[in-house]
């Protein structure tokens, strides 16, 4: 296991560019244990750091992470700004940012502190994030290339519509009735992937309650299934 004072060889090696604005580790092989997922973005911050200045900040949904987590995770924690959507940190404090299994809420939190530096992200099955990560071209902090955009021009063009009637936040009204438009239009429904479509959301700066309201819209035409109950957020 590699210390914080070695950490961000391994993705400088792997990373050309000298800064990246946004990466992630996905959740997406289960022989990928949490310690290794954990080292690869804590890598990946402080290469961040490394290349853009600042200091790094560790954004996680609870605080349980920083002292039940890996290793690496509560070395980080210890030595550098925590903070969780709960904690009070000054909203003006900016640093590469890691995003640890964040939720909508810690994800909003974390980009926040990362604006004008670089977020990393590590996912977990419970919130997918490959719909942000597609959206902002991450870089795939396993396989060290940028992650594919494989969505059709339709739905790309269903997403920024319904992102342009999103900006009230799809409430009751003129922008709901015209997203459920845009939902009920698409032709290929099996696209209509709910993570997708939220993740692409949360990209594009739409917050936790309003992702929350295009999840029922989504159910409502029966393009997922996926429960986005209002106590997750």
């Amino acid at each position: 296991m590699i210390g914080l004072s070695e950490a961000g060889a391994t993705v400088g090696a792997m990373i050309k560019s000298e800064v990246f604005a946004a990466a992630w580790v996905p959740d997406d092989d289960p022989e990928r244990s949490w310690d290794e997922a954990a080292q690869r973005a804590v890598d990946g911050v402080l290469e961040q750091v490394g290349s853009a200045g600042g200091s790094p900040i560790l954004v996680t949904p609870t605080q349980t992470q920083w002292h039940s987590g890996p290793e690496i995770l509560r070395q980080l924690a210890s030595r550098y700004t925590a903070t969780t959507p709960t904690s009070r940190l000054r909203f003006g404090e900016r640093g590469p940012s890691l995003a640890y299994v964040p939720d909508y809420r810690a994800f909003e939190v974390a980009s926040l502190h990362a604006r004008d530096y670089g977020l990393v992200v590590v996912e977990s099955q419970s919130w997918r994030m490959h719909g942000w990560a597609t959206e902002v071209q991450a870089i795939d902090l396993v396989t060290g290339r940028g992650t594919p955009d494989n969505r059709s021009e339709v739905l790309r063009d269903g997403l920024e519509r319904l992102h342009f009637y999103g900006n009230n936040g799809w409430t009751r009204g003129f922008g709901q009735t015209q997203a459920l438009g845009v939902l009920s239009g698409l032709p290929d429904q099996a696209e209509l992937d709910q993570d997708m479509v939220l993740g692409c959301m949360l990209a594009k700066g739409h917050h936790a309650a309003a992702l929350n309201r295009l999840g029922h819209l989504m159910r409502n035409v029966g393009g997922a299934s996926r429960c986005l109950c209002p106590c997750r957020f």
